[in-house]
């Protein structure tokens, strides 16, 4: 397993410590931004000092305005709460009241029903300010469940437990474009999100209303270099002639089981690729990357020692490691580890393969 990094004290310190020569890049679909523009910048109108120490939640329509206000919030806000584009009006109150927010960034004109006094106006773009207040505390990050009927349940993690599945390089690659199908307020996209803003890449964003072609010419036009999605996103864009338009060096499949032949489709396209998927929750974190093409996980990881333990019971696999959520918000009582400190991610695994007998 990779050794976790050194605990950031923010993203936006990250990004003041770390050279950006070449410059790097958020690319939405009609606005870029500079990244090293929100050192000293900001895209909230310079009302960043109100919304210190608050229980925040980001509720915007573009995932520029969202990431943008994701950058300068972490060490800033007492809590994030990243809200999906997504999520039915009435849970939105449920989540609300549930994070006890008191404050929200939205990138909407208009009343939305909740009962927040404090909102601050997301511009998708990058203006000077005089100052900016120190960002230097442990901000928690509540994400959403997703795949549930009812309201989504919030689940409580900070930067190490998000970032801790993310290699510690001391010199990474400053030619690294990455671009994911996933919407960074999910976990799979935010670990996308946080692989660009800490790895020194630029990052080009989907859209939700984008179809995949028009998508993969945009990642063809800005020289992409890493692409993730779900296989499902894989097999939609593998239909599309835009797919030959790219040339990766590494593809990532997550947030559901990939097969061989989607693993061997996309070796196929992309011979110079490194093809990997990884299994991940939103409550377990990333419990595993798999980089040789195959499909399911080798024998050997379950019930090895290391940062992360996997075990498979009565073919669920269970998962204790130190990218796992802290717990849920909101939640009495909070049931998310059992009394060991396993994650049981409910989901049955029978693709994990047995070690070879010749």
């Amino acid at each position: 397993m990779k050794t976790p990094p050194r605990l950031i004290e923010s993203l936006r310190n990250a990004l003041a410590n770390a050279p950006e020569l070449p410059p790097r890049f958020l690319r939405g679909v009609s606005a870029t931004v500079r990244v090293g523009d929100l050192v000293s910048g900001t895209s909230l109108g310079g009302r960043l000092g109100e919304l210190a120490g608050r229980s925040v939640l980001v509720a915007t329509r573009d995932q520029l305005s969202a990431a943008l206000a994701l950058i300068e919030l972490d060490g800033v806000a007492r809590r994030l709460v990243v809200v999906t584009p997504d999520l039915p009006a009435e849970h939105v109150s449920i989540v609300s009241a549930k994070a006890h927010a008191d404050a929200i960034v939205s990138d909407r004109e208009g009343e939305d029903g909740l009962p927040i006094s404090l909102r601050v106006f997301s511009t998708g773009t990058v203006v000077a300010t005089n100052g900016t207040p120190p960002a230097n505390r442990q901000t928690e990050w509540v994400l959403l469940t997703s795949g549930t009927t009812g309201a989504p349940k919030l689940v409580s993690h900070t930067t190490a437990t998000l970032t801790a599945a993310i290699a510690d390089s001391p010199g990474p690659r400053t030619d690294v474009v990455w671009g994911t199908f996933y919407d960074i307020r999910r976990y799979g996209g935010l670990q996308i999100f946080f692989r660009a803003v800490l790895g020194r890449a630029s990052l080009v964003l989907s859209d939700a209303n984008e179809p995949p072609g028009h998508y993969l010419a945009r990642l063809a036009a800005h020289a992409v270099t890493h692409v993730s999605g779900t296989p499902s996103h894989w097999r939609r864009a593998l239909m599309t002639p835009e797919a030959r338009a790219i040339a990766p060096r590494y593809v990532r499949l997550s947030g559901e089981i990939a097969d061989q032949g989607i693993l061997s489709a996309l070796r196929c396209l992309y011979p110079q690729a490194n093809v990997g998927h990884a299994f991940a929750s939103t409550e377990a974190g990333v419990a595993f990357e798999v980089n040789d093409g195959l499909e399911g996980f080798p024998a050997h990881m379950v019930g090895a020692s290391g940062d992360v333990h996997i075990e498979v019971v009565d073919g669920s696999l269970r998962i204790r490691s130190p990218r796992c959520a802290t717990g849920y918000v909101g939640e009495e009582p909070s049931t998310l580890t059992d009394d060991e400190g396993f994650v049981d991610s409910r989901a049955a695994f029978r693709s994990w393969r047995q070690p070879c007998p010749y």
